[in-house]
């Protein structure tokens, strides 16, 4: 017995000096006993967001120090949580660790179903003057910012002595009200004297602000402004027009806060976060693209990741200033030519003329996230049971993320028959019209767009799948050879008026008939049969038909979100994604397309699908 006291000895000695002493200090430390003051400090949260002492005056609140590897200190934090549990905001409690990081804490939080905050001291000499020691340290503050009481491990901490000790300060019930000053700040890109940008679309005509409980996740209230004018403006270079609104009341409280602004659907009556999500979510564009934003301005909300948790308590009776960085649910979409007339040449002989006419979106959604959702990836399988907050994650430099829309887990691979997704886009390639095609602007102009945000999963970036642009082009070539048939010769025809309905591209010139290039090239196709393009393709053969006075051609560009990617399939490589400003500029034409659009929706033909069409895309994000 004595032998194994003997081999325990050291591992109590280790337990003991992790909760009871620390390192000592190079300059001597002021400490802080009941009844004294408690001196400023500043903290900064999990979040990054800073914790000033200052703000909480008027407050009674909890201030625990900690290690991780204290077991006296993780018998406390249990009986804080559950201060936390039942007090919320009204009763702040502050737990800062040792020496520990942030990702240390965060894993021992995980680890121990903690979901109180934690706080890490910019200045190292707070903990020691709280517990330089013996810990685990809880202070109990009063109202005025003194020590009422202390705990530490002999007696720890119990929840009945806390609250025995929070009711006697607290002398009113926890409530007060917070004169919230909403800074609505709108990033606009491009020149507000360049003739294509258009105000509306940076309009806030109209708000809605809701709150719901950060723990339970039910509806408190919202508040509705509308009429409003711009009352703060701001030129800097990213938020270039920022609202200001002073009157919005709100009660203390931990909040998860969402904006709706220029939301004129059917009124919205949800009892928790769930069922509000669920009816801004069902709300929709049929067409899946807008040519015009109305003067009352687009549908716009903020980035929900950054409204979630929002802890009032420490500005009871007084005002805040809440920053809410709206995003459009639509990407603006540019698109024009660099001229009017493109120039098919070989070795510096012109054969053909290309002038690119029409234009049409094709794969559009019809639906989508009304607040921007995103998941990492590639692990995933299936579509994942979202819920709070964890469907609106924050941006990670590590991994592959994407933006997820409604339609996102569906469109895969295999998963399912293509034909079904397609009846959830408007212009689905798969079943692609050559009607209602838009009129390309003249050199130097611009056609606009709004359109729904569209994302694939990594493998279903192909033509079934992402969002793409057809162009219809007029061919006008130099001249066709025609074949007399009476002379045994082929014949230069430059006068449109001779040539047929279908003229043949054969090796840089264009021919009047399947006979022709036979006699040309010496191949022995069969001149009676009707080709189409996929079978003209392996002889090098492309064709034109004549219709509405033009020859026609068709060229096919899936949109691309991220153009500096290496890897051709990469994350994001493909999609539109809300609130971006992608201008496409067709910058030159290398050859003719196709004859016809019949969509081989089942195939991956990157780059095949535009490489005949050069395409300059800028993608701008906020």
């Amino acid at each position: 017995m004595f032998l194994r006291l003997l081999r325990l000895f050291p591992l109590l000695i280790l337990l003991l000096a992790s909760c009871s002493r620390d390192e000592e200090l190079t300059e001597p430390v002021t400490k802080v006993n009941v009844g004294d003051e408690v001196p400023a400090f500043v903290l900064s949260s999990s979040n990054g967001k800073e914790l000033h002492s200052s703000s909480l005056a008027g407050q009674a609140y909890l201030l625990n120090f900690f290690d991780t590897g204290c077991p006296d200190c993780r018998q406390v934090l249990q009986v804080l949580q559950q201060v936390y549990t039942k007090y919320g905001a009204g009763v702040p409690v502050l737990n800062v660790p040792r020496s520990q990081s942030q990702e240390e804490v965060s894993r021992y939080w995980q680890e121990a179903g903690l979901t109180m905050p934690f706080y890490i001291p910019q200045d190292k000499q707070l903990y020691y003057k709280f517990a330089s020691s013996i810990i685990p340290r809880t202070y109990v503050v009063d109202t005025k910012g003194r020590v009422k009481a202390t705990f530490s491990d002999s007696p720890v901490a119990d929840f009945a002595s806390i609250e025995t000790l929070l009711l006697q300060m607290i002398e009113k019930p926890l409530d007060g009200d917070v004169n919230l000053v909403l800074r609505l700040r709108v990033p606009k890109f491009g020149n507000p004297n360049d003739e294509y940008y258009f105000h509306n679309e940076y309009t806030v005509s109209s708000l809605e602000v809701w709150f719901f409980d950060a723990k339970t996740k039910e509806f408190v209230t919202k508040s509705f402004v509308k009429d409003l004018t711009t009352n703060e403006a701001t030129y800097d270079t990213q938020y270039d027009i920022t609202y200001l609104f002073t009157n919005v009341r709100q009660r203390v409280g931990v909040y998860d806060i969402f904006t709706l602004a220029n939301y004129y659907n059917e009124p919205i009556k949800a009892a928790d976060e769930t069922e509000f999500l669920s009816q801004v979510d069902s709300v929709t564009y049929e067409e899946g693209i807008e040519a015009n934003i109305s003067e009352r301005g687009p549908v716009m909300t903020n980035r929900a990741t950054s409204l979630l948790g929002i802890d009032l308590m420490p500005w009871s009776n007084k005002s805040f200033a809440l920053t809410v960085d709206l995003e459009r649910v639509m990407a603006k979409f540019q698109i024009g030519v660099a001229q009017n007339m493109f120039q098919l040449k070989h070795r510096e002989r012109k054969y053909a003329d290309i002038n690119i006419t029409n234009y049409k979106f094709v794969n559009l959604n019809r639906r989508y996230y009304l607040f921007q959702h995103r998941d990492s990836l590639p692990s995933l399988t299936d579509q994942p049971e979202f819920s709070l907050p964890y469907n609106f994650q924050d941006y990670e430099d590590e991994g592959e993320q994407y933006v997820t829309d409604p339609l996102f887990y569906r469109k895969r691979p295999n998963r399912q028959d293509i034909t079904t997704i397609g009846r959830y886009y408007k212009s689905w390639f798969g079943s692609f019209t050559t009607d209602d095609f838009a009129s390309m602007p003249s050199a130097n102009n611009f056609g606009y767009a709004y359109v729904l945000e569209n994302t694939s999963f990594k493998s279903s970036q192909t033509n079934g799948y992402s969002p793409g642009v057809v162009f219809k082009a007029a061919v006008s070539p130099t001249l066709v050879y025609l074949y007399d048939f009476d002379l045994k010769t082929l014949e230069e025809e430059y006068r449109p008026e001779y040539w047929p309905n279908t003229i043949y591209l054969y090796n840089y010139n264009f021919y009047g008939s399947i006979h022709a290039i036979n006699v040309a090239s010496g191949l022995m196709l069969d001149e009676l049969m009707q080709y189409n393009d996929d079978q003209l393709k392996p002889y090098g053969i492309k064709q034109c038909k004549f219709n509405m006075g033009v020859y026609e051609t068709f060229y096919t560009y899936w949109i691309q979100h991220r153009v500096d990617s290496d890897d051709p399939m990469g994350a994001m490589r493909y999609g539109i994604v809300r609130n971006n400003f992608y201008k496409m500029v067709i910058t030159g034409v290398n050859g003719i397309g196709s004859s016809v659009i019949t969509p081989d929706i089942m195939r991956n033909n990157y780059p095949n699908s535009y490489a005949d069409v050069s395409v300059d895309l800028n993608v701008i994000q906020p």
